[in-house]
């Protein structure tokens, strides 16, 4: 696996608020124009169309223009598919047709700069006031600590900690998950709802186990049960999975997201480090559980319209903010599948930049390895296709995934 496809599957994206962003565009080639700022809402402005000409006609009060803007790019020239590629403070170059971007140094007004400092402020006191790089096992809660020895970090962010330590009563392994509880309020309209939804789901053979949960004013600490592999390490160490592996994978996991589903909720991250496994090299995998419930969310009939994921997982529906449901795990579902099988994703792999990995998705149709034409099971490609049709009436639900050979053997 290359840096980059390792980049692309790490980069994970929080829930996007749905408040409108605040946005510079410039004139292609215009030194001396400061931009135009504007208030971009993804939920009024959902037609990319209308956004052009929307912007061309309040651009055409202040700059001559040669005709209709016809292309918005990133000051990296990466230029935007989707309202859904513009973020809050970005600043933007407009183009006409026929236009090629122009790379000097443009002038940006200063009450955009301003509010840009004072957001970047503001995001990073209420973000990182309380970052958990260095918390150390002896500032987890004594209830925890009395319970659990011997606990050590496996992964340290600002927003998450995750430990590993032994039940005190029996040695039994044990993860102790702590998160701040102030950046996941923060980061979304939705709420989170981790401990809830795992105490939902206890005691599925699919689904990670939590025993237990603490909070405070600022954290939340789950203790949980610990799995040695996931589904992303074990392709990192032993390359594409066989057929059969693949396949108890996909079974196990499609189980467990009936179950989710059953509950009403959308797990919305489906992707294979979210994926556990008991594996060894002689059985292969002898069961899988779902892991991760940070961005799930309950499914009331409504479309839902909050963008989040890791990039190369994501539904198009979910990119293009037209409103998903329980298809979007079904999506997710079938670029891990593809992923098991050829070690990379179907869409990202020569693709950088988050705007870049959309634009893959949005255009379709997965690329098989050339290498991988013949050799491919047909009834997983069959899986693969069904999975990752475009359009989420045409996907399989999770229940046909059940029911499809590949897995119904």
């Amino acid at each position: 696996m290359s840096e980059k496809e390792k980049c692309v599957q790490a980069r994970r994206m929080q829930r996007r608020p749905l408040k409108a962003l605040r946005v510079c565009f410039l004139r292609n080639g215009d030194r001396h124009f400061a931009g135009l700022n504007m208030a971009i809402s993804r939920t009024h402005n959902k037609d990319f169309q209308a956004l052009l000409e929307q912007v061309t006609e309040t651009m055409r009060r202040h700059v001559v223009l040669r005709s209709a803007i016809k292309t918005i790019l990133h000051l990296d020239g990466t230029a935007l598919k989707s309202v859904s590629c513009i973020g809050e403070g970005d600043i933007l170059i407009c183009c006409c047709q026929y236009e090629e971007m122009i790379r000097i140094e443009y002038c940006v007004n200063k009450d955009f700069q301003r509010q840009r400092v004072l957001q970047t402020r503001c995001d990073e006191r209420r973000i990182y006031g309380d970052t958990l790089e260095r918390v150390k096992p002896t500032d987890l809660p004594d209830t925890i600590r009395q319970h659990i020895k011997h606990l050590q970090p496996l992964m340290q962010t600002p927003r998450t900690v995750i430990f590993r330590g032994y039940a005190r009563s029996n040695g039994t392994k044990r993860i102790v998950k702590m998160v701040n509880k102030q950046y996941m309020d923060y980061n979304s309209d939705d709420p989170y709802l981790e401990v809830e939804v795992l105490r939902m789901l206890r005691s599925h053979p699919n689904i990670v186990e939590m025993m237990y949960s603490l909070k405070d004013e600022r954290h939340l600490y789950m203790v949980m049960e610990f799995v040695e592999w996931d589904v992303d390490e074990v392709i990192q160490v032993y390359g594409p999975m066989s057929v059969a592996n693949a396949r108890k994978v996909m079974k196990d996991t499609t189980a467990g997201l009936k179950h989710i589903m059953e509950m009403k909720l959308i797990h919305r991250d489906i992707k294979p480090a979210n994926m556990l496994m008991k594996y060894s090299t002689e059985t292969g995998v002898e069961a899988v559980k779902i892991t991760d419930f940070g961005m799930a969310v309950f499914y009331k009939g409504d479309k839902l319209y909050s963008c989040c994921g890791t990039p190369g997982y994501m539904a198009p529906e979910m990119i293009g903010e037209c409103g998903y449901d329980f298809q979007a795990d079904a999506w997710s579902l079938g670029a891990t599948l593809f992923h098991m099988l050829y070690d990379q994703l179907p869409f990202a792999n020569d693709y950088q930049t988050i705007p870049e990995i959309y634009a893959a998705i949005l255009k379709g149709g997965p690329s098989y390895p050339e290498e991988m034409q013949k050799d491919t099971d047909p009834e997983a490609k069959d899986l693969i296709e069904g999975l990752l049709a475009m359009k989420p009436r045409n996907r399989l639900t999770i229940d046909e995934v059940l029911k499809h050979p590949f897995i119904d053997q």
